[in-house]
């Protein structure tokens, strides 16, 4: 999965607000019982390489993205285990994360 999202804050704020969004993001109980652990974040530059275990039950899988932040925009990779697009359409999903730039970057 591949995403862009504009923004108008600048390289440095902008990965300062990411930063925050993920440490707020982790701190709260998700939907539908899905449990995450084994956080790993590691930025190099303007550049997050970030993963994480999403367990519900007896299921789970490991996501793994990788975040570019640009002077006026954020680029994310994703590759989006099967188990995952099984339940959860990528539209669906990159609805859902755009909505969270959109908190983020408000225009």
């Amino acid at each position: 999965m591949h995403l862009e999202h504009k923004h108008n804050v600048g390289q440095a704020e902008a990965i300062r607000k990411i930063d925050a969004g993920l440490d707020d993001l982790l701190a709260r109980p998700l939907p539908g019982g899905v449990a995450v652990t084994e956080v790993s974040r590691d930025w190099s530059d303007h550049t997050l390489h970030c993963s994480f275990r999403a367990k519900k039950g007896v299921f789970g899988t490991v996501i793994a993205a990788v975040i570019r932040v640009h002077d006026h925009s954020v680029e994310m990779d994703c590759d989006l285990p099967g188990l995952v697009t099984t339940f959860v359409a990528e539209d669906k999903i990159q609805e859902v994360i755009h909505r969270q730039l959109d908190g983020l970057f408000p225009a």
